[in-house]
């Protein structure tokens, strides 16, 4: 069996169902720029009364593998490398800085 024919939405239909979608986008750009500048206007109120920034202080760098040289995760160390395997045992630790 044949399913019923669909019938074609004629051009005027087609241009008034464009026209609405287009006219909602529009709508929705609009809205979207009004927060942007709202949110950009209260950033910079927000930049202006606060207190000045802090020189960033140099971060150490990362400890890394004396077997494979990558810098090791954040968090406790292991007795292995976690990307090589190397034993961290097989040297002594650096004496540190101070």
């Amino acid at each position: 069996m044949r399913s019923p024919a669909r019938r074609q939405p004629s051009d005027a239909e087609i241009h008034a169902r464009l026209s609405a979608r287009i006219e909602a986008l529009e709508d929705r750009v609009r809205r979207l720029e009004q927060h942007v500048r709202r949110a950009a206007s209260v950033g910079q109120v927000r930049a202006k009364a606060s207190t000045p920034a802090r020189q960033a202080r140099p971060q150490r760098p990362r400890p890394r593998c004396p077997g494979c040289t990558l810098e090791l995760p954040r968090g406790r160390r292991g007795e292995t490398c976690v990307w090589c395997g190397f034993h961290f045992s097989a040297v002594r630790r650096r004496a540190g800085k101070g």
